[in-house]
């Protein structure tokens, strides 16, 4: 039989994890509910955003090719989920002041609830992005499961970038101007616009790969544009090192909980 203490703990565990569903769903129901659109805006947003970079690099500036848009799609929608996130996430602490002046919560409920948000409205950015690939011809193949642990990886290296960010913001606040420039270089070193085959020798694209988003994006357009399997090899390794940085990240959040707390409601 399970012990007391650990019966308490997965109680505790088990309740931690309901406070952040039903957080992430009052809050995106607040968040529609500003809105004139509503919940249409979730998808009337990554369709501007995607229209200004089509414009830009492939009306203006020439740079596309027959398949620019479904490249263009498969590394923009990754990206614009792994930069919302960790923005959202990075502010997600002071954010929740009024919660910490009135409750206990340990802190990695914060960023998880902003990584959660996040991710359900992605949702639907990727079946959009879907219906975009079956109009430009690309059908679904067995080789599509790979996304699964695409998508899983991506989704381990968000909340180890976010866990990061939202525990050093608080404690020098102008960090965040940083993160928001750090993600711009990021963005374009991340092979959303060009294909690293291009752009760099064959001795120089072990080193584009190092950037863990360009690995995922390549991983993106491999599966669903090329239908081969994606670097198994590389998924295993962000993956590792996300749940040792999560892991790292949740201990030092904890240990600090009390300095986070004065932190933020100052």
């Amino acid at each position: 039989m399970m012990s007391g203490k650990h019966s308490n703990q997965l109680r505790q565990t088990t309740m931690f994890w309901q406070l952040v569903f039903i957080k992430v769903r009052l809050n995106l129901r607040s968040e529609a509910s500003q809105s004139y659109l509503s919940y249409a805006w979730w998808l009337l947003e990554p369709l501007l955003q995607m229209g200004v970079y089509y414009i830009v690099f492939d009306i203006l500036l020439h740079r596309g090719t027959e398949d620019f848009v479904a490249f263009l799609l498969c590394g923009i929608v990754p990206w614009l989920w792994f930069s919302k996130s960790v923005t959202q996430a990075g502010n997600s602490i002071i954010a929740g002041r009024g919660l910490i002046s009135q409750t206990y919560l340990p802190k990695p409920f914060f960023p998880l609830v902003a990584i959660g948000q996040a991710f359900v409205k992605q949702l639907s950015v990727f079946v959009l992005l879907f219906v975009f690939l079956f109009a430009y011809g690309y059908m679904p193949e067995p080789g599509w499961l790979w996304l699964i642990p695409i998508i899983l990886t991506q989704m381990l290296l968000t909340v180890a970038v976010a866990f990061v960010v939202s525990f050093v913001i608080p404690f020098a606040r102008d960090l965040q101007y940083l993160v928001d420039a750090a993600l711009k270089m990021l963005m374009f070193g991340s092979g959303i616009f060009y294909s690293y085959k291009d752009v760099f020798i064959p001795e120089h694209r072990d080193y584009f790969l190092m950037n863990p988003m360009a690995n995922l994006i390549v991983n993106y357009r491999r599966v669903l544009m090329e239908d081969v399997a994606p670097f198994t090899g590389a998924l295993a390794l962000i993956s590792l090192v996300s749940i040792l940085v999560i892991l790292l990240m949740t201990y030092l959040m904890r240990r600090q909980n009390n300095t986070l707390t004065r932190l933020a409601l100052e």
